[in-house]
């Protein structure tokens, strides 16, 4: 396994928050909704890392600073 700090950039993270942000919005309240979309992810005050083994995406982690 491989940890990196991530740009969000590549296809595969783009795919997974994606598909994170759908599913929270069709089965949560939208006031429950304690996800932050790509942009938001991409501020200076978050670092974001995503977890690999090869090219296969394992997950991901932000903390927002």
């Amino acid at each position: 396994m491989n940890i990196v700090k991530d740009d969000l950039k590549g296809p595969q993270i783009k795919a997974l928050l994606q598909e994170h942000l759908d599913d929270m919005y069709a089965t949560s309240p939208a006031e429950s909704v304690h996800a932050l979309d790509i942009d938001a992810l991409r501020h200076s005050n978050v670092e974001f890392w995503t977890a690999w083994n090869g090219e296969s995406l394992l997950g991901c982690i932000a903390l927002k600073l």
